[in-house]
């Protein structure tokens, strides 16, 4: 078995031993594990041993693993139809505001950074797309502690899901764009490219949805169901990743909202048997989210924070700033149009506020080609945000939500 397995499955059983007790002193769960992974790593390194982790095992295990995962956990236990109900605002921050946001925070990035030549405006960019994938786990869990609105924890999650599969696509369209001076396009031609990629995503996750669910309905063993789950979230990236060449998070992302709403409206069953398939994909998304978090801190290191700590000051304003103004500049547009049901001040400001960064990001930054320029300070910057998110943003989020809910 290989050294860095078995130093991340320590890592991961101590950090669960370690849960229970967490939930009593009100420490971050997440801001613990990224805690764990440092410091183990540090102890292992220090002994003279080496990890074992290379980029390319990074890039495998999160963006054909943990990515898929986490994703489509969340579409599984996502409400369709009152997402449906709030579409159009949840589509305008995840799709064209997470652009404009990533443009502008990529820009503000570059500005702040000032060296064109080892940090040029893609690179720039793309930590600004990374920076745009939200993940709104820990801000559901306090809605539900206290009573939040469902429209409220849909907004907050249904953006968060498909901000998450636009960042992914925008990621790897870029990511190809900076290791190939050849397939730098125009902007129509980019354009083009994300609605083929997305529009041939969607229409794979579509039939394997319809499909999945056709079995689902017809096996009625809690195991068959749970492999057939498991299998409508594996087949649809595999197939549109590598026969169509297009989006697999988007694929998966439609097959889970499908599955999981056919799970929800058409299937009955006893108590036991839907505990059984909602408690899978909760366990799958906890454990990928332990891994990522404990990568993160494996990752880490003191060298990073003497060297970037500027770089993570100017990820953190940037983010910050363009995500005020997509959040504020685009809900009062919303809001104007016919047939929509307004968006409360106070419900922006907790969805601005509340634009936690997590798994997912992480996931994007540990997958960075290290031939990319500028990739190290790029997940600097990404990994400066997650902490202001662990050891700021998470810690403010309950007095905010108690003020204005």
């Amino acid at each position: 078995m290989p050294t860095s397995l078995v130093i991340l499955l320590c890592i991961v059983l101590f950090a669960a031993l370690l849960e229970p007790w967490l939930k009593q002193t009100r420490i971050p769960f997440t801001a613990v594990l990224v805690i764990l992974g440092f410091i183990g790593s540090e102890i292992w390194t220090g002994l003279g041993f080496d990890t074992g982790l290379r980029w390319h095992s990074f890039r495998d295990i999160t963006l054909h693993i943990l990515v898929p995962i986490l994703v489509f956990e969340s579409a599984y236990h996502m409400p369709v139809r009152l997402l449906f109900k709030n579409s159009l605002p949840v589509l305008t921050l995840a799709v064209p505001a997470l652009l404009i946001s990533a443009f502008i925070s990529g820009y503000l990035i570059f500005l702040g950074i000032g060296y064109p030549q080892a940090f040029p405006l893609l690179t720039a960019i793309l930590a600004g797309v990374i920076l745009a994938a939200t993940d709104p786990v820990a801000v559901v869990s306090m809605f539900k502690a206290i009573g939040a609105s469902p429209r409220l924890t849909a907004l907050v999650e249904g953006e968060s899901l498909f901000n998450d599969a636009t960042a992914v696509v925008c990621f790897s369209l870029i990511i190809v764009a900076l290791g190939n001076s050849d397939a730098m396009l125009s902007w129509q031609g980019a354009s083009l490219e994300f609605i083929i990629t997305v529009g041939g995503g969607l229409l794979v996750g579509l039939i394997s949805g319809y499909i999945f669910s056709f079995l689902y309905c017809l096996i009625t063993s809690n195991n068959g169901r749970a492999v057939i789950s498991l299998l409508a979230m594996a087949l649809p990236f595999y197939i549109a990743e590598h026969s169509f060449h297009v989006s697999g998070i988007i694929a998966v992302l439609i097959s889970g909202l499908w599955l999981g709403e056919v799970r929800r409206q058409r299937i009955v069953v006893s108590q036991n048997a839907e505990s059984f398939s909602s408690h899978l994909w909760e366990l799958n998304g906890y454990i990928a989210n332990i891994i990522v978090f404990v990568l993160m801190g494996v990752t880490i290191t003191l060298e990073m924070f003497r060297d970037q700590w500027f770089a993570m000051l100017i990820g953190i304003a940037a983010a910050t700033i363009s995500r005020a103004i997509v959040i504020y500049g685009f809900t009062p547009m919303v809001n104007i149009l016919p047939k929509q049901e307004k968006i409360p001040f106070s419900y922006q400001n907790v969805m601005m506020w509340g634009g936690l960064r997590g798994g997912v990001g992480i996931a994007l930054a540990l997958s960075i080609p290290t031939t990319v320029p500028g990739w190290y300070t790029v997940q600097a910057i990404i990994y400066g945000m997650v902490l202001f998110t662990l050891f700021v943003q998470a810690p403010l989020m309950p007095r905010l939500i108690n003020k204005t809910i």
